[in-house]
């Protein structure tokens, strides 16, 4: 099996924004190397303490799930190996369940995230390894553009070779459930590619803060949540508007934010601006008018929910591209990877809900009582099934359903079918 590898190196002090759990303070994670892999089996090394010289001799994995969007192909995963924490280095794996719902046929489920390294104990495990499993959440889910939601902590165990007790721990997290999920395939290649190059990036803390912003934008891609959607790109936007300031910066020769205002034959005080009107939202002036009235409304409480759900939808999309766009130009994306998230492919945002189905059609008969003894409404019973689950030749999963339609009505009552709907949610 072909083993994809890369070190990565972040400079600075990195202040994960997505954090979940408690971790004591005071820790830098600065100047340490960690490496990114592709594998194809999903478990990792027996044990990390054959190989690494650690603080601790006990070594625990922590297991998280949580809904996602993104999918991993059967047997693939993503690794973060040597990922620094207070406790010492850690292997961090990203991988899709897949869920057997009939014979010959399996599903995408949660995003699966294991956390293996040494730590004292297995209480002081659990904050520290399940904030370091958080790191690549946002990163999978601005590759794939594709919303990842919050994973939670599920398993801990002690996994130390030889040893005779070990500690365990369990939360219950509820299972999948059999609704089908609007999803799509991640480009490991790709998605490598992005990772490289915030290896050394100066600025990867803001980039970061970025992505994190951009999954929470997407967790809420559905009709009806536009407002905040467009909320979380705009402070993206934010998050971003100092690494393009240095970045334009360092491409004119220039050293100081003053000297850049001058190039751009602007006041010191319209800098930010301008960056993020001409530069990050490439110079979509309408997209960048209506997106801050709608953020400034929002946040100030001044702008009625209507006219903030009105100026969102109509920006949303854009902001959506103009960001992510940003994020890859400003992080230094080799331009093949580059082209391919920025392709066809991932084009669309993409939130993580359940396909929408819709059944139309007409009551038929002369009665006015029209529901079943012991209903109160007329109702069809619904049962869905999956007859296939499969990847094309384009590399999109194909999925067909049965669905199965029992109708509770009253006597002399019957019901004709219009048609029958399938949407997903935007």
């Amino acid at each position: 099996m072909d083993i994809v590898k890369m070190t990565m190196q972040f400079c600075g002090d990195i202040k994960w924004n997505h954090i979940l759990y408690d971790v004591r303070q005071g820790k830098s994670v600065s100047n340490t190397a960690c490496c990114i892999l592709i594998v194809g089996p999903r478990r990792m090394s027996n044990s990390m303490a054959e190989t690494d010289e650690v603080t601790f001799n006990r070594e625990f994995r922590v297991v998280m799930r949580g809904p996602s969007a993104v999918i991993f192909r059967p047997g693939k995963n993503l690794l973060f190996e040597k990922f620094p924490t207070e406790f010492g280095p850690v292997n961090i794996g990203y991988a899709s369940r897949w869920l057997k719902r009939a014979e010959a046929v399996t599903v995408p489920g949660h995003l699966w995230i294991e956390v293996r390294g040494c730590a004292p104990d297995l209480e002081r495990a659990i904050g520290p390894f399940a904030n370091a499993g958080l790191v690549g959440v946002s990163i999978i889910a601005t590759s794939a553009n594709a919303a990842v939601g919050e994973p939670q902590v599920e398993v801990v165990f002690e996994s130390t070779r030889g040893a005779k007790e070990r500690d365990y721990f369990q939360s219950y997290v509820p299972p999948e459930t059999g609704v089908l999920h609007t999803g799509r395939l991640i480009d490991l290649p790709a998605t490598l590619a992005f990772l490289n190059s915030l290896k050394a990036h100066k600025d990867a803390d803001r980039l970061l803060r970025a992505t994190s912003q951009y999954n929470l934008a997407l967790e809420n891609w559905k009709f009806g949540h536009a407002t905040m959607s467009l909320a979380h790109l705009w402070m993206a936007v934010e998050a971003l508007t100092r690494v393009k300031i240095r970045a334009e910066s360092a491409a004119r020769g220039l050293s100081e934010p003053e000297e850049l205002a001058a190039s751009l034959g602007i006041g010191l005080r319209d800098l930010d601006a301008t960056i993020r009107r001409q530069f990050i939202l490439q110079g979509d002036t309408e997209c960048y008018t209506q997106a801050k009235e709608a953020s400034d409304g929002f946040e100030h409480g001044y702008l009625g929910f209507d006219r903030l759900l009105e100026l969102s939808q109509q920006v949303r999309h854009r902001m959506a591209a103009y960001v992510r766009a940003s994020i890859f130009d400003l992080a230094g994306v080799e331009e093949n990877a580059k082209a391919r998230l920025l392709s066809s492919t991932f084009a669309e945002a993409l939130g993580h809900w359940p396909v929408v189905k819709y059944l139309r059609g007409t009551l038929r008969g002369d009665r006015d009582e029209l529901a079943a003894p012991g209903n109160e409404y007329p109702f069809m019973r619904w049962a869905t099934g999956i007859k296939k689950c499969e990847f094309g030749e384009d590399g999109k999963l194909q999925v067909q359903l049965e669905e199965k339609l029992t109708a509770e009505l009253a006597d002399g009552i019957s019901f004709s079918p219009k048609s029958f709907e399938a949407w997903r949610p935007d």
